[in-house]
């Protein structure tokens, strides 16, 4: 019997289109896409179809979770250290008001250690995560505080915007403190400038007594700025475990109903994808172009 070339084009067409289906059911498989059509099983096709919208959605939440808690750390880490930092500054200002009588180098040196910690507390409040400003509100693309000609904290960004995170579906987080919320009982930038020149200028019970009050209040509204985030991060942290023990309950459910299991899926579809390759290039040197542009749309 002589073989046309028709019947090997159309033999070529049969075996490229059975390649292709066993590559599109492996695609299918490694998508958790194996139950397509609701007449294979409807009411399995439903919760699967169900199951993995909620899927998506717990693993968006996972994702911005993980992104709330990394700020909120950040965050709770610089606070920590202003807090640790305000109170060296106190210690200084009982120190000088207890023993009194320093000489000019002594009151000079701890104007210094005053200076010193003013500066590194400003470092602290234009600290950055991931080059974006923690306590800048929404403008987290700018510096902002700058040290103004009066020594006090000059809160440039001017924003007070709070950002959220979802951390599970319907359920969201604040993840800033807006800079301006670290000033809300008082400039303790200015306090420090301020207590600098008072030791300089030997006024101990001006340090003693007024920048020691102030520098207390302004003590206790960082320290219960950070306190307010541990508790954030606690929050994030536990839905971020419920997150985590509900993706596995999705995914072994959507395994039961697809018989989907991902390491075996992808291997078949990398082979069957080669094997459809591999065809298109064999059939390419006997077929017109023409045909063989029509297979692949």
């Amino acid at each position: 019997m002589r073989v046309t070339n028709a019947m090997l084009m159309n033999q070529a067409l049969s075996d490229l289109d059975i390649l292709r289906r066993k590559y599109a059911s492996a695609q299918a498989a490694v998508n958790g896409k194996v139950l397509e059509r609701p007449s294979e099983d409807p009411q399995r096709v439903v919760e699967a179809m169900d199951l993995s919208g909620a899927k998506l959605r717990m693993e968006r939440a996972k994702r911005t979770g993980e992104d709330a808690r990394e700020w909120l750390q950040a965050s709770e880490a610089s606070l920590s250290n202003m807090v640790d930092r305000l109170q060296a500054a106190m210690e200084v200002a009982v120190e000088v008001g207890g023993a009194g009588g320093f000489g000019a180098d002594s009151r000079e040196g701890f104007a210094l250690t005053v200076e010193s910690i003013r500066d590194a507390l400003l470092r602290e409040m234009n600290n950055t995560h991931r080059d974006q400003h923690l306590f800048a509100g929404w403008a987290t693309d700018v510096t902002p505080f700058v040290l103004d000609a009066d020594g006090g904290a000059n809160y440039v960004a001017g924003n007070s915007g709070t950002i959220k995170r979802d951390i599970a579906p319907g359920l969201s987080v604040e993840i800033n403190i807006p800079g301006d919320e670290l000033l809300a009982k008082g400039d303790f930038i200015r306090t420090l400038s301020d207590m600098a020149d008072d030791l300089r200028a030997g006024r101990i019970g001006a340090v003693a007594n007024q920048r020691l009050d102030e520098l207390t209040k302004e003590f206790d509204q960082i320290n219960m700025l950070r306190s307010g985030l541990g508790v954030r991060v606690a929050h994030v942290e536990q839905y971020q475990t419920f997150a985590a023990e509900g993706l596995e309950m999705l995914e072994g459910r959507l395994t039961e109903l697809t018989g989907a299991n991902l390491e075996e899926s992808v291997l078949r579809m990398t082979e069957a994808q080669t094997a459809y390759e591999a065809a298109l290039a064999s059939f390419a040197k006997a077929l017109p172009s023409s045909l063989l542009d029509y297979m692949m749309r």
